[in-house]
């Protein structure tokens, strides 16, 4: 039995989701939320985004933007929220999504759960509402205190996922146990669908780019993320690109950039005398969302530290690897002979701690990349 009651579900006009997703959560969660709007096809799902922190921080309103646009490409919703740059710009919003008299709200966040039960009720001062929390404080003592807006409260079973499961197992049971929505396991990956203009704006990108070269191996590589402990060195990611080249000439190399740091790391490159002999061009996403999944769905193999990237490559079906820290494992792509992950076992744990040597060494072991690596 669903915590939303089957009568009231029926009934409501609207839903909102309220959770500060970032590109990956979004990728595997929208999966689920369609279903979910197919299921009852006259309820209205709307994506709330602000995390609640109000600055003018300028990568979480990149972002945002960039969300907002994916949101409105994908038919399963209404509208979107984004992310506010203030407290003023908020309350705005909250009156905003106030006027439509949402019927239904589930909240999904980590440790900012006390905060968007409340801010849902807000929002919603009728609505039934259901705050999802990764854990409960003094033993769950004090829930009812903490979580007194909401309707309903929920926790992940993790008993119930087993040891070896994946995100979206995760989605699932939140899904389903909140709102009664039913999947076959078989549906729980994602999907992207990248228009032919999109694709046509990316081959003119890889043309203008690497002009009359010699046209090699397509890498796309990212080694940056929002936490510095997922992050791997700009020298690890210069030598990779060195020792790429050194073995096959004519490889070409994407690099994946912000906007905030693309100058700085185009001038980095530049400026690298080992990367001399090297075709490398570094990119940012520009105009639309779209154009990163179709500059991933261009590659011929993708080197990613852990975050969304890794995602896009395993639903564009690219060949991939990742490389991750230990925390979180269910994050992890699902392995197969062309997509391989990497653990951070040595030093603190961090990304960084992962060699380019270990990267080599699994390269050379995926069939499809070593004939070329060889050849």
């Amino acid at each position: 039995m669903s915590l939303i009651p089957s009568e009231r579900l029926a009934q409501a006009k609207r839903l909102l989701f309220v959770s500060p997703l970032a590109l990956g959560d979004f990728l595997y969660i929208k999966t689920f939320l369609a279903a979910l709007k197919q299921q009852h096809p006259t309820l209205e799902v709307d994506i709330w985004l602000d995390d609640n922190r109000n600055n003018q921080d300028g990568w979480r309103l990149s972002r945002s933007k960039i969300m907002q646009q994916w949101i409105a490409a994908e038919p399963a919703f209404s509208r979107s929220y984004g992310c506010s740059d203030s407290k003023a710009m908020q309350d705005r919003q909250v009156e905003a999504a106030k006027a439509l008299n949402y019927d239904l709200v589930i909240t999904h966040s980590g440790s900012k759960s006390e905060q968007f039960s409340a801010l849902a009720r807000r929002i919603s001062p009728k609505g039934f509402i259901v705050t999802s929390l990764a854990k409960s404080k003094f033993g769950g003592l004090l829930d009812s205190w903490f979580f007194r807006h909401s309707d309903k409260t929920f926790k992940i079973d993790v008993t119930a996922l087993g040891e070896q499961h994946h995100i979206t197992d995760r989605y699932y049971q939140l899904l389903h146990r909140i709102a009664g929505l039913t999947l076959d396991e078989s549906a729980f990956m994602p999907s992207l669908t990248i228009t032919p203009e999109v694709s046509e704006t990316a081959k003119a990108w890889l043309n203008k780019k690497f002009p009359g070269q010699a046209q090699g191996r397509l890498y796309f590589l990212n080694h940056l993320s929002t936490n510095k402990k997922r992050d791997w060195h700009q020298s690890q990611l210069f030598e990779l690109i060195a020792r790429l080249t050194e073995q096959a000439p004519d490889s070409r190399f994407i690099v994946n950039s912000t906007p905030e740091n693309f100058s700085a790391l185009e001038q980095a490159i530049a400026d690298e005398p080992k990367l001399a002999n090297s075709q490398v061009a570094v990119f940012t996403v520009q105009d639309n969302f779209f154009e990163l999944p179709a500059m991933i769905a261009a590659a011929d193999m993708v080197i990613t530290v852990e975050t969304a990237i890794m995602h896009f490559a395993t639903a564009s079906q690219r060949p991939l690897i990742a490389m991750m820290r230990q925390k979180k494992p269910y994050w992890a792509p699902p392995e197969t002979a062309s997509s391989k992950v990497l653990y951070a076992s040595t030093g603190k744990g961090y990304v960084s701690d992962i060699g380019v040597d270990e990267v080599m060494a699994t390269l050379a072991k995926m069939p499809d990349v070593s004939a070329k690596l060889t050849s």
